[in-house]
């Protein structure tokens, strides 16, 4: 119990933190030793329902209070009483009881004995936190929070958890260790976040394509490990099994897929080659007892080191556009009937012979004025002219010269990305010969001879990114995020005036990024574990332990089938997918859908329960691939003035799209329900 009121209460702070937060707050009184509301109070509540109602999101605190009469016992019921009378109406005008903290104070906060004390002692204070969001990534956080489900087990026993919806985790005894190696005592945690519909991909941001190829899901599991608020990690060999529910249809070609975060905060998905079983029970091959000597003596190739990109300096700084000309105002000509108004305050009949005086002498000298201006406006005017001329050349200069820049910059980016990546074969080459002596020792283990190439390459990315000084994350280098190596590379080559100054430098980088083959780290590690004669190996243990499975699962008599799971050893935590590639013989084609305006936009393939992501192109969001034919949703979500806006359109790949979206504000209770009736 402790522990969910502080995980509440870090969700809370977490989202505080990520949105802005406006604060509304009254107090409640009530009659002595009662604990009805009083048309007065219900009136103060009356006032604050529309700020629960119109919110974005909100947090609402109550605390109770008496006086200092009757005994502890009774005045702790009789707060109680009264915070529930507050609740319970509050709830009837819309308010989300799961976003209610209760407090019951009783007499340990009265105000003294006096009359004027007790009165104030009998009340009930409410304070409403109302969250306004700054970004899209904070109303995404605050939409996922509480998702987590958090479920203790024994570290020195094997043991099975089931989460809410149905996801099995078999756990087996000391498998998680800190990141420093060493082995918690005692209980830990696992967190689980289930994702198997619509709605749940949008609240994680997780859609599903492999390297672009469009993925049909059968279910999405985040699974991490704490100990003591300490991370964990799998230990060296070590695998839990998940068993992801399929309601009875069993799909062999359904595949394990391991998740790596991209650079636009969602998830790409990784192919192990594993297929799911029906089975808990992993199977064993009998391994050649040498296998081990022969893995550990294999010799890697050298990789060439690549040469750093040479340029003449950094990147100068950006063109500067040039500065408008500033347009002359032709000056106005007074009018008598404005300077009568004038001196008369509005009442041009009440001007008397005084005020006349003066409004004429007004007049005139504005007049005058205006003649001076006139003569002053035409030469100013025809300044203008030639201004006007001078800056439109310089205007059309300066976007041949900003043009020229971004291709020189996007040049320099591109140069970078490939020596990284050519940079990365030559780490991995250097350390996959002390991996494969690691590994060696570890191949009698299920995950290592099942998934022999994929821990072979995670290793080595672990230590990659260790010599790096880099974030462990899930130990995979992915090509949005190919660590930097040599330090400077980026400031050598471009500057840091250019990276903190140019506003479309992120921009920049990832369209080079997504211009670059997504694949080419994965087909020069794939060379030189073919050429080490790794890949090989790996294949072939994996082709019999494909084998063994069918043959298990078509006898039932014996080992145990459970039909209505996918099964499947996991050695890696973090996020996992169940998962087949999407074959369609239908032209591939793109859909557009205008919006000038930032938003998360997701088309949805409800009947073969897939998702994909629509990336910002011109003012327009795009996504490449579907085939011809096939009905989507898109949905669409952006901020305006700290509010959700929701839009949502049905249609099929190869309509005209039509109007463009027609977004309505919605705070998130009601954005959450438009997201669940997603699921069909």
């Amino acid at each position: 119990m402790n522990r969910n009121y502080l995980l509440a209460a870090f969700l809370l702070l977490s989202a505080a933190l990520l949105a802005q937060k406006k604060e509304s707050n009254t107090s409640i009184f009530f009659e002595t030793d009662q604990a009805t509301l009083s048309v007065e109070a219900r009136q103060t509540l009356d006032n604050l329902a529309p700020i629960l109602l119109q919110a974005p999101d909100y947090q609402v605190d109550i605390e109770a209070f008496t006086d200092d009469r009757g005994t502890q016992a009774y005045n702790l019921q009789l707060a109680a009483a009264r915070a529930a009378a507050v609740q319970n109406y509050l709830a009837e005008k819309g308010l989300l009881t799961d976003k209610t903290a209760v407090q019951n104070w009783g007499e340990k906060k009265a105000a003294g004995s006096s009359d004027e004390g007790r009165q104030k002692s009998r009340r009930v204070d409410v304070v409403i936190q109302s969250f306004f969001f700054d970004d899209l990534e904070s109303l995404r956080e605050r939409l996922s929070a509480r998702t987590e489900q958090t479920l203790k087990i024994q570290s020195n026993e094997t043991q099975t958890v089931t989460a809410a919806r149905g996801t099995q985790i078999q756990v087996p005894a000391n498998a998680f260790v800190f990141e420093d190696g060493t082995t918690p005592t005692g209980s830990l945690e696992i967190h689980i976040q289930e994702a198997y519909d619509p709605s749940d991909f949008i609240l994680h941001n997780l859609t599903t394509t492999s390297n672009g190829q469009i993925l049909q899901t059968g279910g999405m599991v985040n699974i991490t490990a704490t100990s003591g608020g300490r991370e964990l990690q799998l230990a060296e060999g070590a695998a839990l099994t998940v068993a992801i529910p399929n309601g009875g249809n069993f799909d062999p070609e359904m595949q394990l897929f391991y998740g790596q975060h991209t650079a636009d905060a969602g998830v790409d998905w990784v192919p192990t080659e594993q297929s799911f079983r029906k089975t808990w029970t992993s199977f064993t091959l009998d391994i050649d007892p040498s296998l081990g000597t022969r893995i550990a003596a294999l010799k890697v190739p050298a990789y060439p080191k690549p040469e750093l990109p040479a340029y003449k300096g950094k990147m100068a700084p950006e063109p500067k556009a040039p500065t408008a000309p500033y347009r002359p105002h032709a000056p106005k000509k007074p009018e008598w009937s404005a300077v009568e108004k004038l001196f008369s305050g509005g009442d041009a009949e009440r001007l008397n012979r005084k005020k006349l005086k003066k409004a004429e002498q007004y007049f005139q000298t504005e007049l005058a004025q205006f003649e001076r201006d006139s003569v002053k406006y035409i030469d100013l005017a025809a300044r203008y002219e030639r201004n006007l001329a001078g800056y439109q050349k310089a205007k059309q200069r300066f976007e041949e010269q900003h043009k020229a820049w971004v291709k020189e910059l996007e040049a320099r980016l591109t140069a970078i990305q490939i020596y990284q990546r050519e940079l990365r074969g030559y780490a991995f080459s250097k350390n996959l010969e002390i991996v494969l002596k690691q590994k060696a020792k570890h191949i009698q283990k299920y995950p290592v001879y099942s998934q022999l190439q994929r821990v072979v390459e995670e290793a080595v990315n672990r230590r990659i990114l260790l010599s790096a000084g880099k974030p462990l994350g899930n130990g995979r280098l992915t090509e949005v995020a190919i660590p930097q190596l040599e330090k400077g590379t980026y400031d050598q080559i471009i500057g840091n005036h250019v990276m903190d100054q140019y506003k479309g430098f992120g921009a920049l980088q990832q369209l080079v990024a997504s211009k670059l083959s997504r694949d080419t780290m994965d087909r020069v590690t794939n060379r030189i574990l073919k050429d080490c004669g790794l890949k090989q190996i790996s294949d072939s243990l994996r082709a019999e332990l494909a084998e063994k499975e069918f043959f298990a699962n078509q006898n039932a008599a014996k080992t145990t089938v459970v039909a209505s799971n996918y099964i499947a050893s996991v050695a890696q935590l973090g996020w996992i997918n169940c998962d087949r590639f999407y074959n369609n013989p239908a032209p591939r084609m793109e859909v557009s859908i205008q919006e000038p305006e930032e938003a998360s936009f997701y088309a949805i393939c409800s009947d073969i329960n897939a998702i994909l992501s629509m990336a910002e192109r011109d003012g327009y969001y795009v996504v490449n691939g579907l085939p011809k034919g096939q009905k989507i949703t898109v949905v669409a979500i952006k901020l305006e003035n700290g509010m959700a806006k929701y839009a949502r359109k049905d249609m099929k790949v190869g309509d005209t799209p039509g109007a463009p979206m027609q977004f309505r504000s919605l705070p998130l209770r009601d954005l959450k329900a438009e997201l669940i009736k997603l699921n069909g």
